[in-house]
């Protein structure tokens, strides 16, 4: 099958989201007079992570994800001293600020937009990625970002991509590849809405054949033998 439309995911595809966070996160807990730690950054990390993943799975919602993980931060690291709320604040708008990108992203962006529409799908929080979009070069290679904030769903939601098919150029759901690096967001998610998946795996960490890939790359160059 050839495809003339990707949706592509944004952290960890496009941005260095580690990069990102911890810039973010080191300007945070700075900015509110705190030392800001290895073992801090990781301990969020973990908070951070579980969290969306029961965001995805429909457990929290995204206002309660986005104090909660800094309320278990502080009693966990900071001797619970701190206001969860202000410490989000920062934290959104230092990360909104944040737009570094993956080795070879812009080059790749670039050549694939002469073969494909190119449209973003992205599990996030308005501010965050519009500031960070903002400010980044892939933006003028896009023809559309979907928030899951503004969409009021988030993958792996077949709603989610429901939404997203209504909006672009596609109408024919064959022909659109979804392409992320997580299983349980981008490919699961391609899977509910009936679309093709193909897993960024840079580093070849998942075993393949998978029953939620039908591809996979270690690279977004190699997505232009899929035109």
């Amino acid at each position: 099958m050839k495809y003339t439309t990707l949706l592509l995911d944004a952290d960890d595809t496009m941005f260095d989201f580690q990069v990102c966070e911890y810039n973010a996160l080191k300007n945070t807990i700075e900015g509110e007079g705190r030392i800001f730690t290895q073992e801090l950054f990781e301990t969020y990390d973990r908070i951070n992570s579980a969290l969306w993943r029961k965001l995805e799975l429909g457990q929290v919602t995204r206002s309660r994800m986005r104090i909660q993980r800094f309320g278990d931060l502080i009693e966990c690291c900071l001797d619970g001293q701190g206001d969860a709320e202000k410490y989000a604040d920062r934290y959104i708008h230092e990360l909104s600020l944040q737009a570094a990108l993956l080795p070879g992203t812009l080059d790749a962006v670039k050549d694939l937009s002469k073969l494909f529409d190119l449209y973003v799908i992205t599990n996030g929080l308005t501010d965050v990625q519009k500031g960070r979009f903002a400010r980044s070069p892939v933006t003028q290679y896009m023809k559309d970002i979907f928030i899951s904030d503004e969409l009021d769903a988030q993958k792996p939601d077949k709603i989610f991509f429901d939404r997203v098919l209504t909006e672009i150029r596609e109408k024919d759901p064959d022909r659109v590849l979804v392409v992320g690096d997580s299983l349980t967001s981008d490919m699961q998610g391609g899977r509910n809405a009936g679309l093709s998946t193909c897993l960024f795996d840079p580093k070849g960490k998942i075993s393949m054949p998978h029953p939620l890939c039908d591809f996979r790359i270690k690279s977004l160059t190699e997505l232009s033998a899929f035109a």
